[in-house]
């Protein structure tokens, strides 16, 4: 999982076509489809990522 628009496993039922109601708060503090440890650190790790670059620009 590079990006959060990526599956974290065969459970996850959220797809491009089909992203999840709650997309940022699944992003942020999900899986919100399936319960796993494994995939809450995958999410984190990406979050992470993002926080912990300085040249990363939302807006």
């Amino acid at each position: 999982m590079e990006r959060f628009i990526d599956h974290c496993c065969e459970k996850c039922t959220h797809t491009k076509e089909n992203p999840c109601k709650d997309f940022i708060r699944c992003c942020l503090e999900g899986p919100l489809c399936h319960d796993d440890e494994t995939c809450r650190a995958k999410r984190k790790a990406i979050v992470d990522k993002v926080a912990l670059n300085d040249k990363f620009v939302i807006c």
